[in-house]
């Protein structure tokens, strides 16, 4: 009995190790709550664009466009979004409107991104 309450403390201990699916968000414009793999923004339309990478970003840019990325994404100074090349990689503008990213940088992709719900 002693032995399997330690490999069940141990197996509790464990839980928050796993992988775990993070997926965000956003209302439509009916209000309903659409959510995808990654993060989740509405266009300048109001229409929901998912990243199709768990935990990527979606950003809009400085038009409404919403670009997507393999991890977070951020807009610069300019309104061109800019997402980390790494799952889970952060991004954030700088003081001086620059996106600087956990790793590396690349520009995001519409392809990152999936429509989600009309």
């Amino acid at each position: 009995m002693k032995a399997l309450l330690g490999i069940l403390f141990l197996a509790l201990l464990l839980i928050p190790c796993l992988p775990v699916a993070i997926a965000e968000c956003a209302p439509n414009i009916h209000g309903e709550m659409i959510c995808g793999m990654g993060k989740c923004e509405r266009d300048q339309y109001g229409k929901v664009f998912c990243s199709v990478y768990n935990q990527g970003g979606a950003v809009r840019d400085g038009y409404g466009i919403v670009y997507c990325g393999i991890g977070d994404c951020a807009r610069d100074q300019y309104g061109k979004v800019y997402c980390s090349k790494y799952v889970g990689g952060g991004a954030a503008r700088n003081s001086s409107g620059e996106v600087k990213c956990a790793g590396e940088c690349e520009a995001g992709h519409i392809e990152n991104c999936q429509a989600a719900g009309d």
